[in-house]
């Protein structure tokens, strides 16, 4: 018989395919066999090879089919057996979950992405043995985070990158290798891209999208806490700076490492506060140490900073870190520290308060006497008497230099020693002269005025004696090197009129010198920033944090301090006075007159600046104000800040902003009622002839045309064109004659003076003038003039 090759191969083919056919049906009800077990609860299911191998297709199968349910209760069931208490169990159930991940990944039709992510999550939080498939799981969680931060769900993201943080931070107890392994998996979620958006939205978001993305940036850990930082050194803008300094910390244990390794940079002075500001915030008292080298920075302000973060953290140390930092900061600061100190008390202090008078004379001159004043107050408590033996030499060497009924150094000594003497005998008192003796023998004798003019004149006089040996000599280099030389010298002991004096002669000496004169510049003013008072720098913080150094040093340096008693007028409604002046203690109050009524505005506390107006603009002030109690100010004079100006030319605008937004006055003023405009103005436009009167009221010789703007039966105001603002300014307070001319040939003459006088932005060189008349012209003739103006027109 013929067998039919073909036929017979067809067959066969059938047949393997019916064969197949019929092993994956047996296969698939093995598997939903399985299936149902698992979701019955049997999780011994997954030690079962097949089932395991075939878990992919098996959730494949239920996303194609839509059957979300299925694909629900098998994760869950997986889930329940990642957190089981057998290894075997758990590790295959983990294995299973990153099979189904992969597969959801690619294609997640049931929207359930986001379960398996929080399903590995848990089992990742209760994990402590590290499985073989820990690396592939946290890559998996890694990709889906990112996924999730590119989407926008970052508040779904959250809790994954919390694990990684609690992980990290030791919060959640974790061998080394699963912290490895997270750790690179939290560092891959921390792109540049990332980080740069949800910085950007911590500054400029709102609501819920603003608090998540704060969370997110805590939670990315030491890159995040790094890019915040960065950021935050090259940040112009005042809030998101204190946003950021907010943000640091909170990034917890990572911020430590960050914030101690950029303390090591050569960073800008407010870079280090702010690195300083935000140790403090992390209320460490172990992170004293660490910021202590800091006490020794050239700038008063990182110096102070550090002493403000150890009242506030150090705890049970602060006094051990106070004596500390007492011989390392400037004597600005060294104040403040003994009065703390003094209220601290106990064992040491008094000792380190005598060793510290015993320098006396080493201390800066400009706070010399302040320094001595707090020191002797708080010996009072010493039993030493050593104490009474300084005090004693103290009060001699005053006498030569100062009259003592007016020298209040002298009399607190005297009033201590009155405290101090009934503790010591006499007899132990005889015992103490030979060391007194000994101790004046080993006084040096400071000038106690160096910044006196002709004292620096008579040390320059010294100089310029070796200065001339050596240029007889021919010795041009050497001589300019010893001029640089004792300017640098006398910069660093305060003596800044004799430094100034003897870097401006370095050029006379040699006009090649040109390098050292800049370099000798820039280290005066140096030191010059670190004498200014903590107590200034704690009331104007906020002021001084927009300004750069060089405008910092600029301001204050002009500055006028004046002091003044209960009750004394500090300036007057009325008067013409261009001065800014800045509360630093003690209270003021600001009032107005109305009629015959003096009105009450406000208390003007420290930190205040009054007088925007008269400084900034062109008018009389009007507002009283009154020291209530002692009262000490800083004066800006506008004569003295146009000639810094030329120096320092940014300084205007950023004190005009910041003044602006100080500035209550015009608020009150208008909320009591006087707001100097109380008859009807009537706008209108007619050319006129104005006279400036002398100072006995009488006419000048020349006359000027002005465009009057409005008039009222109290006043008017008109247009005139000025090439110069300071040129503005000598009009107010003038006396003023205006001339109007009426129908008929009647003439209207109004006198008055000028009380304002504005700039007009929209006019270049325009500024309008405002008079307030002596005597109020009546109804009548203000509607003459009105309705004469109209037909002009």
């Amino acid at each position: 018989m013929e067998i039919n090759i073909e036929k017979q191969k067809a067959a066969q083919e059938k047949a393997k395919a019916l064969l197949k056919q019929q092993e994956q049906i047996r296969t698939q009800r093995r598997l939903s066999k399985l299936v149902a077990d698992l979701e019955q609860g049997q999780s011994e299911v997954l030690l079962n090879n097949e089932f395991l191998e075939n878990i992919p297709r098996i959730m494949e199968d239920f996303c194609h089919a839509d059957d979300r349910d299925h694909v629900k209760s098998l994760l869950d069931k997986l889930g329940e057996s990642a957190c089981s208490e057998k290894p075997d169990l758990r590790e295959r159930a983990v294995m299973a979950l990153s099979l189904c991940s992969e597969v959801l990944f690619h294609s997640d039709k049931c929207g359930l992405m986001e379960d398996v992510t929080k399903i590995l999550v848990r089992w990742l939080r209760v994990e402590t043995t590290f499985l073989s498939s820990c690396n592939t799981v946290c890559r998996q969680l890694q990709e889906n985070g990112i996924r999730m931060l590119q989407e926008g769900r970052w508040k779904e993201c959250d809790y994954l990158l919390e694990t990684f943080y609690q992980i990290q931070s030791g919060r959640l107890s974790k061998s080394n290798a699963i912290r490895s392994v997270v750790s690179r998996a939290q560092e891959a979620m921390a792109a540049d891209y990332i980080l740069e958006e949800l910085t950007l939205v911590c500054l400029r978001g709102r609501g819920d999208r603003r608090e998540n993305a704060e969370k997110i940036l805590i939670h990315l850990g030491r890159k995040a806490a790094i890019h915040l930082l960065e950021h935050l050194l090259a940040c112009n803008e005042k809030e998101d700076r204190f946003r950021l300094i907010g943000l640091v910390p909170a990034t917890g244990y990572v911020a430590v490492s960050v914030l101690k390794e950029y303390l090591k940079k050569d960073l800008p002075w407010y870079g280090t506060r702010n690195i300083i500001l935000m140790i403090s915030a992390i209320n460490d008292p172990d992170l004293i140490p660490v910021i202590m080298p800091c006490l020794k920075h050239k700038h008063i302000r990182v110096q102070q900073q550090v002493v403000d973060c150890i009242r506030e953290v150090a705890g049970e140390n602060k006094k051990t870190y106070l004596l500390s930092a007492l011989s390392l900061v400037s004597d600005e600061l060294k104040a403040q520290l003994v009065v703390q100190l003094g209220q601290l008390g106990g064992g040491g202090v008094s000792e380190v308060f005598l060793d510290l008078l015993a320098i006396r004379d080493t201390f800066s001159p400009h706070v010399r006497d302040e320094l001595l004043k707090k020191i002797i107050i708080n010996l009072r408590l010493s039993t030493s008497i050593r104490a009474v033996n300084l005090l004693n030499m103290l009060i001699e060497e005053r006498k030569e230099i100062y009259d003592p009924s007016s020298d209040l150094v002298v009399a607190v000594a005297r009033q201590t020693l009155h405290i101090l003497n009934p503790r010591f005998g006499q007899e132990k008192l005889e015992e103490h002269v030979e060391v007194v003796e000994k101790e004046a023998k080993e006084i040096v004798d400071f000038d106690n005025d160096p910044v006196n003019k002709n004292t620096a004149k008579r040390n320059l006089q010294r100089v310029n004696e070796e200065v001339n040996i050596l240029l007889g000599k021919g010795q041009v280099s050497e001589a300019s090197l010893l001029l640089y030389e004792k300017s640098i010298e006398a910069a660093k002991e305060k003596d800044f009129e004799y430094a100034e004096m003897l870097r401006d002669r370095i050029l006379e000496v040699d006009p090649n010198a040109l390098t050292e004169v800049i370099r000798a510049g820039e280290l005066i003013e140096e030191e010059r920033s670190s004498v200014i008072s903590s107590h200034h720098l704690s009331i104007w913080q906020d002021l001084y944090d927009a300004l750069t150094t060089e405008e910092f040093n600029a301001l204050y340096y002009i500055l006028q301090e004046k002091n003044y008693s209960p009750g004394e007028t500090i300036v007057e409604q009325g008067m013409a006075k261009s001065c800014l002046y800045f509360i630093n203690s003690g209270q003021v109050r600001l009032s107005c007159q109305r009629g015959r009524d003096e009105i009450f505005l406000k208390r003007v506390n420290p930190g205040e600046i009054i007088g925007v107006a008269p400084f900034f603009n062109v008018s009389v002030w009007t507002v009283t104000l009154t020291a209530l109690t002692k009262t000490q100010v800083h004066v800006l004079e506008r004569e003295r800040f146009l000639e810094l100006l030329e120096e320092v030319p940014g300084l205007e605008s950023c004190l005009h902003e910041y003044c602006l937004r100080l500035d209550t006055v015009p608020e009150l003023i208008k909320m009591s009622g006087d707001d100097r405009r109380q008859a009807a103005r009537y706008p209108l436009s007619l050319l006129v002839k104005h006279t400036l009167l002398d100072g006995y009221g009488n006419p000048g010789k020349r006359s000027f045309k002005g465009e009057l703007a409005d008039i009222s039966t109290g006043g008017l105001s008109f247009f005139i064109r000025i090439s110069r603002k300071e040129n503005a300014r000598l009009l107010l307070g003038r006396g003023v004659r205006t001339s109007i001319s009426l129908d008929q040939g009647d003439v209207v003459n109004c006198s008055g003076t000028i009380v304002a006088v504005r700039y007009q932005q929209y006019v270049e060189n325009d500024y309008s003038v405002h008079v307030q008349f002596k005597e109020p012209i009546k109804a009548g003739t203000i509607k003459r003039i009105v309705e004469m103006a109209k037909h002009n027109s």
